[in-house]
């Protein structure tokens, strides 16, 4: 009989029960089983302070994802992640609000945490990721800026997001918004990055790879496939790690890879998968090993 590998994975702890009966808790930290997918076992999430999320086991996760989750399609088997959970309380509660010239700026809860702008033009809504329920509201040029934990986020004046990023530190000039970005503490990396307010937009003017080890080279052989994937993925200058025989064809390269969205690191240190968007809410994982000599990348397979 054919069986499907499932592994659970949840934005916060829950109990996870299949067919009614307690099967463990569930975090950031993958846990699996293997079940035929005839059986439909029926899955579910339970948080605290929040509602369950449910789901049959069966082939229609390859296809359709859960509402408040995302799948992901393995190499062996599919991984459901499940992230926004319903509200359970439907409390109006103010967290801030402020006074923008003609605008007034409201962040609040209920059920969901929301922005509100009531200007002259109208009122405009926008959800809100939870790094902004404690957050402060400023002005940016003609623009809004939220500063969560850890978190900016710049808004127009209808609630339409112009960015929305992890930070760990910013700064605005004028009409300049720098900020520094982490990239991955395995490597010690972050990105200083730069955008200027124009009338409708931000646009961004730099992008530079900042590296707080010694150099490059220190980083450990394990680990260069997954710096090299990283580089191509941020723009940085991923022909440092090629060999001189593929460093011609580096060009080819970022077209053999694809429009992939995230790098993960698996048992191999010589494997790393890579992300991509299959349709709402599903994500294919594309497995590449890399032969390094020298270190440096003398192949890549797909």
């Amino acid at each position: 009989m054919y069986t499907m590998k499932v592994y659970f994975l949840s934005a916060q702890p829950c109990i996870l029960t299949l067919n009614g009966a307690y099967f463990g808790k569930t975090d950031t930290f993958e846990r699996f089983i293997e079940v035929s997918a005839k059986d439909n076992v029926y899955a579910k999430f339970s948080p605290q302070n929040a509602g369950d999320i449910g789901f049959f086991i069966n082939e229609d996760l390859r296809h359709t994802a859960p509402v408040g989750c995302d799948v992901y399609l393995l190499k062996d088997g599919i991984a459901v992640y499940a992230h926004t959970f319903p509200p359970t309380d439907f409390t109006l509660q103010i967290i801030r609000q402020s006074r923008l010239q003609d605008l007034l700026i409201t962040v609040y809860r209920q059920g969901v945490l929301q922005l509100c702008i009531d200007s002259p033009s109208g009122v405009f809504n926008a959800t809100l990721p939870p790094p902004f329920y404690n957050c402060n509201i400023f002005p940016f040029t003609h623009f809004i800026l939220l500063e969560g934990e850890n978190s900016i986020a710049v808004f127009d004046q209808k609630a339409q997001a112009l960015l929305c990023e992890n930070i760990l530190s910013y700064q605005i000039d004028g009409d300049m918004l720098t900020a520094c970005l982490p990239l991955s503490e395995r490597l010690g990396r972050t990105a200083k990055c730069a955008w200027v307010a124009g009338e409708t937009a931000l646009t961004q003017t730099e992008f530079s790879l900042q590296q707080t080890q010694k150099n490059e080279q220190d980083i450990h052989s394990a680990l260069l496939p997954y710096a090299f994937f990283e580089s191509v993925l941020i723009g940085a200058d991923y022909k440092q790690f090629l060999s001189e025989e593929l460093y011609p064809k580096a060009q080819n390269l970022k077209e053999f890879l694809g429009d992939f969205l995230s790098v993960v690191l698996t048992e191999r240190a010589d494997v790393c998968a890579l992300v991509y968007k299959r349709s709402e809410r599903i994500f294919q994982l594309r497995y590449f090993s890399v032969t390094v000599e020298n270190g440096k990348i003398t192949d890549i397979m797909g």
